[in-house]
């Protein structure tokens, strides 16, 4: 029997606020994360959360954890007593968190037995070890995950199973909070943990759902709030209200259009450039090659492959031609991604060290105005004096793309880089690869989701490890990747009808 299919303790009637949060405000130095934030959250209830990077979702849902006290305002929980961590986690408060929190040099297992709170009496782990099995087993059927791996040896789609299935755990869970919890999962995997929110939903258990994936949000909460500049903009219920109108109160709907691409780039392309192969392979079954110019997007199932050839291509080595030098956007900014010491101006600046020196030294004032150039056209929210980790994930992760562009590198390796960013700098980031490409860089892309490829001038189809198709042009559709990744023919299925 899971966790999931458990009997729970009583909890309030559905429909009953659990949660209610009143005049919230955090500010960190000079940066008001919260600005007199009133949300609630009620027993059964899926809230669904949206805003731009920055505009105070974490900081917001840290609070609500108990994890993080608010400068002003109260929280108010049904049981009464005050909040903090502690009387969250013995209320059935758990939040899965946007940068995930496994620790990678132990197994899956002591990870689960470290948190368990089950850990007493006989045999504890072992019984801590059958849920979070069970519970995989129920939430991700076919997961394929062993728990005793290490943790940082597993892809990020099983690490972002194992942080779902092990809150999911929580005995007497009554309120959980997701931060992009689906950003690293499959369609499938998606889909399976929408199934369990709703059996969760079902007993009695209230939620909160961060996402810039607004077509799931429209799709699986109850109500939505609004945030914008560390205000609460709006709260509406999800059937009264459409993706446009999330957008606008946002900050307003930007789409991925040529005035977007004006106002990243103002410079032309530099000219007509000489076409020429930057990286190639014949390791992957069907050979792979990526030009100078193109935008090459590496597509299929999660964790079939995609991101060995990155690594590869990366590394470099036997088989792999490519190109001296490349830069590299890697998929867990956490562990191999962001500086965690360093400010934003020296993340950004990293790559392009060569660049900014003289017979070795580097000079301040470069450095400052290309990391200013890139704050400003990136629009990261704390400007490049701030430290890294003072960032919102979204912002860090824009930071780390400021620093492969800054590069001069003709090779740019991005695995999934917009795990996390709005809608907005989604957009912005579209446009400023196309000027790239336009330039002569050559980029190979890799993205959980297929709707990102339609940006792509040509696309690898990877499935058990090999490239198994290659689509191009007005072939680049999330239905023609997907027959491509479980090995269908779309076009006999167009015959047939």
């Amino acid at each position: 029997m899971t966790m999931l299919q458990q009997t729970a303790r009583p909890v309030p009637a559905h429909g009953k606020t659990l949660v209610k949060a009143t005049g919230l405000s955090k500010r960190y130095g000079s940066t008001h994360a919260l600005s007199g934030v009133d949300v609630s959250v009620a027993a059964g209830e899926i809230l669904g959360l949206v805003g731009h990077n920055g505009a105070g979702k974490s900081t917001l849902m840290r609070a609500l954890a108990g994890r993080e006290a608010a400068d002003a305002g109260q929280i108010d929980w049904h049981g009464g007593g005050p909040w903090n961590q502690r009387t969250a986690e013995r209320n059935g408060v758990r939040m899965v968190y946007q940068e995930l929190a496994l620790c990678p040099d132990l197994t899956i297992s002591e990870n689960i037995a470290l948190s368990s709170p089950t850990a007493t009496g006989l045999r504890w782990r072992a019984r801590a070890e059958r849920v979070l099995v069970e519970t995989l087993d129920h939430v991700f059927p076919d997961h394929g995950i062993n728990i005793m791996r290490l943790a940082g040896d597993l892809p990020m789609p099983q690490r972002q199973m194992v942080e779902i299935a092990r809150a999911l755990c929580t005995p007497n869970l009554t309120l959980l909070i997701l931060d992009e919890p689906t950003e690293s999962l499959s369609l499938d995997a998606t889909r399976q943990m929408y199934r369990a929110l709703r059996e969760l939903a079902a007993r009695g258990v209230g939620m909160v759902l961060i996402s810039h994936r607004m077509q799931e949000v429209l799709e699986h909460t109850d109500r939505i709030a609004v945030m914008r500049d560390g205000r609460v903009v709006e709260i509406v219920e999800t059937g009264d209200t459409s993706e446009e109108r999330l957008l606008v109160a946002m900050g307003g709907e930007v789409r991925a259009d040529t005035a977007t691409m004006h106002r990243i780039e103002d410079a032309d392309s530099g000219g007509a450039f000489t076409r020429r192969e930057v990286a190639a392979t014949q390791a992957f079954e069907l050979p792979f090659s990526v030009a100078s110019g193109e935008i090459v997007g590496l597509a299929g199932l999660a964790g079939h492959g995609q991101e060995r050839l990155l690594h590869r291509l990366w590394s470099g080595g036997r088989g792999i031609a490519v190109a001296a030098r490349r830069a590299y956007v890697p998929g867990d900014r956490q562990s191999s991604g962001v500086f965690p010491l360093w400010s934003v101006a020296e993340n950004v600046t990293i790559s392009a060290t060569r660049e900014l020196s003289t017979f070795g030294v580097i000079s301040a004032a470069e450095r400052k105005s290309v990391a200013e150039d890139w704050v400003q056209r990136l629009h990261v929210k704390g400007g490049s004096r701030a430290s890294i980790t003072a960032l919102s994930g979204g912002n860090q992760q824009k930071v780390l793309v400021a620093r492969a562009f800054a590069s001069d590198a003709p090779l740019v390796l991005l695995d999934d880089p917009f795990r996390g960013v709005d809608v907005k700098t989604k957009n912005e980031l579209y446009a400023l690869m196309r000027v790239e490409a336009s330039r002569g860089r050559s980029i190979v892309w890799y993205s959980t989701e297929n709707g990102e490829m339609a940006h792509c001038d040509r696309v690898y189809v990877f499935r058990s490890g090999a490239i198994v198709s290659e689509i191009t042009d007005t072939e680049i559709t999330e239905e023609r990747i997907i027959a491509d990744s479980f090995g269908a023919d779309p076009r006999s299925s167009e015959e047939q009808r």
